[in-house]
């Protein structure tokens, strides 16, 4: 069975991907600049920057052949808007966003054909705005509409790409926030089906959107989040 390279296989996201597809079988070749947990053995695992061409050619050559890529990078700017730099903004957008444009391309190159899929992960930020993290969200509305592009420009060569949309999801890098007792319940509350993603949860979409079962499925954005996003923030009464 051909392989599919991680980007960001250490997160929260990415590690779950990382199991989900392991489990079904799939080779998995991860790039992070995180060392590998103790239980990946087996997994290639190419520690460096994901910006780097060279880093993401390590990643398709240790497993050979490969028709499947998932994109799990992030990077973060907090600070108000007036605060903000064209600086941080660029690394973030880099990180964010720009990082995908490589990784699709040497996919297509290497499947010479064949058909392959990716699916890059966004946010629910890269439709709405919240204090404080502009770059975040300019680098996930950036990476769906590569995304978009990648599915219609590369589609003839072979290649599916989709876009997943997580909403709040309980990863290590909230945790601050759902292991608080008050904010898990105000996390909660806006959401329709009254539950938080765990990453698995997103691993399982993630999984399916790279399968046969979706082969004619490409340029979609799933939203994962409860229902949370299509609730109308009105006061009832």
């Amino acid at each position: 069975m051909s392989g599919v390279v991680v980007l960001g296989g250490a997160g929260g996201i990415g590690s779950a991907v990382v199991r989900a597809l392991s489990a079904e079988g799939r080779r998995v070749a991860v790039v992070d600049i995180a060392p590998p947990p103790a239980d990946r053995t087996g997994v290639p695992w190419i520690r460096g920057d994901a910006t780097d061409p060279a880093v993401i050619g390590a990643a398709f050559d240790a497993l050979g052949s490969v028709t499947g890529l998932v994109h799990c990078l992030l990077s973060e700017h907090r600070a108000p808007f007036a605060e903000q730099t064209t600086d941080a903004l660029r690394r973030v957008l880099d990180v964010g966003a720009v990082s995908a444009l490589e990784p699709l391309q040497q996919l297509v190159a290497r499947a010479g054909g064949r058909p392959c899929a990716a699916v890059l992960v966004s946010s629910i930020h890269a439709g709405l705005a919240w204090g404080g993290q502009a770059p975040y969200a300019m680098a996930k509305a950036a990476l769906e509409a590569l995304g978009r592009a990648a599915a219609v420009e590369l589609g003839p060569r072979g290649l599916r790409c989709n876009v997943v949309r997580p909403g709040f999801v309980m990863v290590p890098r909230n945790e601050h926030r759902w292991r608080d007792a008050a904010t898990r319940d105000a996390l909660t509350g806006v959401q329709p089906l009254g539950e938080l993603a765990q990453p698995d949860d997103i691993a399982r979409v993630i999984a399916f959107l790279l399968g046969d079962q979706a082969r004619l499925v490409s340029g979609e954005t799933v939203t994962v989040d409860g229902a949370m996003t299509a609730a109308l923030p009105e006061p009832t009464g």
